[in-house]
């Protein structure tokens, strides 16, 4: 069998390798915690997904080809990803330029409510948390004596998982954001619960069931039904392996030979 009728098969093999190793980026430019969240929900909805580092560009994450559409509803169901732990003293730059009472106030009420997001979302059954803070944009420079400053205010809205105690839940938020204030009063602290939509995920039948061990494996069944099919082909032409790479040096050979002369 000529060497030359045999490159269609060895295309064809070549093309079940290239669809083995295809990975597709679903999200990119994230931090190590990000990434965790995302690859975490991911797997647990039996999506298979990588975390890359990619230097100063962060975190990536990338999904199968055929699993992309389903992943990308999987991260806008849960908010991901979310939002970047902030630290308050890095709302506070000391090389600031012009700064004004008000703007430090919102930015730092701006921080507390990150904080406090963070904070909710570690509760069993939170999803998601948002959290609010009531901001006084009257005037700041001698408030105190020109008028009796507004009460605060707090509102939060969480996501949580279906079923949960939201009656339990509710208190518990509740309770705690009083608590992270000095001057909120109980019946000024607002909480909206509301569970999280069903996601759509596919129906896991017998076949897929199975095919989970075979999908980690494709990439080296790829590799050995490549590596197979060569020496097969050079068995079927008469030669071994080491004339066939003789044969494919000798054939380079003048290749690399007229280029050289096309750059000397």
């Amino acid at each position: 069998m000529p060497l030359r009728s045999s490159r269609p098969l060895l295309l064809a093999m070549l093309c079940l390798l290239l669809v083995a190793c295809t990975r597709t980026p679903l999200l990119q430019g994230l931090d190590e915690r990000q990434a965790n969240e995302v690859v975490a929900v991911l797997l647990r909805h039996n999506i298979s997904a990588d975390k890359h580092l990619n230097g100063k560009a962060g975190f990536s994450v990338t999904v199968g080809q055929g699993d992309l559409a389903e992943a990308i509803d999987l991260v806008q169901a849960h908010n991901l990803p979310s939002a970047p732990r902030t630290q308050i003293a890095s709302q506070f730059p000391s090389d600031a330029m012009v700064s004004t009472p008000l703007g430090e106030r919102a930015r730092l009420l701006s921080a507390i409510e990150q904080r406090l997001e963070e904070s909710l979302a570690t509760l069993d059954g939170v999803h998601t948390a948002r959290v609010h803070v009531s901001y006084d944009a009257g005037p700041v420079e001698g408030s105190l004596q020109q008028r009796k400053p507004p009460a605060m205010h707090v509102a939060a809205l969480l996501v949580h998982v279906p079923g949960a105690d939201e009656q339990a839940l509710l208190q518990s938020v509740k309770r705690f954001l009083r608590n992270a204030f000095v001057d909120v009063a109980y019946d000024n602290v607002s909480v909206v619960l509301t569970p999280a939509q069903a996601t759509r995920t596919l129906a896991v039948t017998p076949a897929e069931h199975y095919a989970g061990p075979w999908r980690s494996l494709l990439l080296p069944l790829a590799l050995l039904a490549l590596l197979g099919g060569a020496v097969w082909l050079l068995r079927r032409s008469g030669r071994t392996l080491s004339q066939g790479l003789a044969a494919l040096r000798g054939r380079l050979r003048p290749r690399e030979r007229a280029a050289d002369a096309r750059t000397s």
